[in-house]
């Protein structure tokens, strides 16, 4: 592009004697910046200025990168210091400023009362009697310029500061491509982050009316034999598919640290039993023998029951699906009592062994990586999205405890050990208060709030065959009517709805008195502890994620005139 403005004036500074190069204060400041650089690009940028402004002595000193398509380019004043320190964050025309001069010469310019040259740098009250502008170098062109400006007529540049100057611009330059590249990286791994949890998300939104579907065709099809065969298939293909979008949304809290566990003294022999009971279907569509020992007496441990029985039944499944028809799996808990100091009684083993496929051993490393796909060598027709070992053994970490794995290459088999500290004994954990007897669940009036009109039917149908008296709505305000003339016992609804969503109409009901006794249960696709916070402040008393558990329901109305449960079921 061709400029408009007058050139630098380079033949001057070859007139001027330099000062002698303070190369110690150079040494130090750069130093500092490569410390620096590690932090965010707006600091570092600044960094860089406040060096410039120090070591070239001047009254001002900034970064101006380019911005913008070649057609319409502009340089933005990232970074500002000294007395034009409030021009930060504004722009400059490419061809109106002397950035643009100097990158069009490719070489450091000094620029000779250059307000009367430039229009851009006319500051009320500032005099500028002269600048120098270094071009900042990159693989892919100059990224911009790095400039000083004087304010006093004492004050004069000379050769050693254009090779100060011209070595922060190298720095700069270098350093630039490396934390432009590492924010790129860290805002494509957000955006993945986030592109997962959504997902997750809105596949359970369809995931919801095909469960409740196929649970309803069930109840509609008992007398045909063959019917209920294909359901049960899909119903199967359903829970893998569930499982799967569990553990993406389980892939994004892990990117994001937020997973976590509820601790409660719990039975191990129950957490085994539930895991082994998740994946039976899996073992016994093999042929597998499925060998437990270790828990023939009951073995008491503090845990998240629901955590360590999904990082067992994953555990196990992962065996199943890797271990050719006709294999062997055991599962082995061993106690090792000792004081570990957190409270627990001593240390609980477990071993899962197959005589599998086994593991090469330079895949063995990475095993527990997320979205590791090779833990299996070549076995990915088996499917699984790499999430698994990462999730549990974030959960073991959780628990205080380690996961470990072993395996002598193809065909050996494979050896997974946990060692968690969460044993208790039968002295800590009251064993002898009876359980109070739990009411079974009668026919209730429920209330079903969705916008989606096949998961509004679908789990309408589903819970007439349960034997409730249903209304539905498919909007917030109508909801709101009907549960003020029919006064349902629950209302199930979901928060995800356009206009007023379920939130809000969690709100509204409670700020009605007339409706305190009508219980609130929120459906949603998202599982987030602080989507539960959010549901239970406004006014919801149980958070369910789609598709709709029915046991949950269950337990839900068979507990509602007991008083909530803090949304937890």
């Amino acid at each position: 592009m061709e400029s408009k403005c007058a050139p630098g004036q380079p033949d001057e500074l070859a007139r001027r004697t330099p000062r002698p190069a303070d190369y110690a204060a150079e040494n130090c400041a750069l130093v500092a910046l490569a410390r620096v650089q590690a932090g965010p690009r707006p600091e570092f940028l600044q960094a860089i200025a406040d060096t410039a402004l120090a070591l070239c002595r001047s009254g001002s000193a900034g970064i101006s990168l380019v911005e913008g398509p070649p057609e319409s380019r502009v340089f933005r004043w990232l970074a500002v210091s000294g007395l034009c320190a409030g021009l930060r964050g504004k722009t400059t025309a490419y061809d109106e400023c002397p950035c643009g001069v100097t990158l069009e010469s490719g070489a450091p310019q000094l620029f000779i009362k250059p307000q009367t040259q430039f229009a851009c740098l006319a500051f009320p009250g500032i005099d500028v009697p002269e600048g120098i502008v270094v071009p900042i170098p990159a693989d892919s062109g100059a990224l911009g310029a790095i400039w000083v400006m004087s304010h006093t007529e004492n004050c004069k540049f000379d050769q050693e500061d254009v090779r100060l100057l011209s070595n922060l611009a190298i720095f700069a330059g270098s350093a630039l491509t490396v934390v432009n590249a590492r924010d790129s990286s860290e805002a494509s791994d957000r955006r993945h982050s986030e592109f997962i949890a959504m997902l997750g998300h809105e596949l359970r939104n369809p995931m919801a009316p095909i469960d409740g579907a196929i649970s309803a065709a069930k109840r509609l099809c008992t007398d045909n034999e063959r019917a209920a065969d294909v359901l049960n298939i899909a119903q199967r293909q359903m829970r893998h598919l569930r499982t799967l979008v569990d553990d993406l949304l389980d892939a994004a809290r892990l990117k994001h640290g937020k997973l976590a566990i509820r601790h409660s003294d719990t039975s191990l022999n129950d957490i085994a039993f539930d895991a082994v009971t998740a994946i039976t279907h899996h073992v016994q569509s093999r042929r597998h023998t499925l060998k437990i020992s270790g828990l023939d007496e009951p073995l008491y441990v503090h845990a998240d029951h629901v955590r360590l029985s999904q990082v067992l039944g994953n555990l196990l499944s992962n065996s199943a699906k890797y271990t050719p028809v006709g294999g062997t799996i055991e599962l082995n808990v061993s106690v090792e009592p000792c004081d570990t100091g957190n409270g627990s009684s001593g240390v609980v083993v477990i071993g899962i062994r197959d005589n599998g496929m086994g593991i090469d051993s330079e895949v063995q490393p990475h095993v527990f990586d997320l979205f590791a796909q090779s833990a299996r060598g070549k076995a990915r027709s088996e499917g699984g999205l790499g999430i698994g070992l990462a999730v549990a053994k974030r959960m073991v970490e959780l628990h205080g405890g380690t996961i470990s794995l072993n395996s002598e290459g193809r065909g050996r088999g494979t050896l997974i050990t946990l060692r968690l500290p969460i044993l208790r004994t039968k002295a800590d954990v009251d064993t002898t208060r009876p359980e109070e007897p739990v009411a079974a669940a009668g026919p209730a009036h429920l209330l079903l709030v969705d916008d989606n009109p096949d998961a509004l039917q679908a789990l309408s149908v589903l819970l007439e065959l349960e034997g409730h008296e249903v209304m539905a709505s498919d909007n917030g305000p109508d909801a709101i009517r009907l549960m003020s003339e029919k006064r349902p016992q629950v209302a199930i609804i979901d928060v995800g709805m356009p206009v007023m969503d379920g939130f809000e109409v969690a709100s509204a009901v409670r700020l009605d008195r007339a409706l305190d006794g009508v219980l609130l249960v929120a459906l949603t696709g998202y599982a987030s502890e602080s989507d539960k916070s959010r549901a239970l402040a406004a006014g919801f008393d149980y958070h369910l994620t789609k598709p709709l558990s029915l046991d949950k329901l269950r337990y839900i109305l068979a507990h509602r005139a007991g008083g909530r449960l803090n949304g937890i079921v």
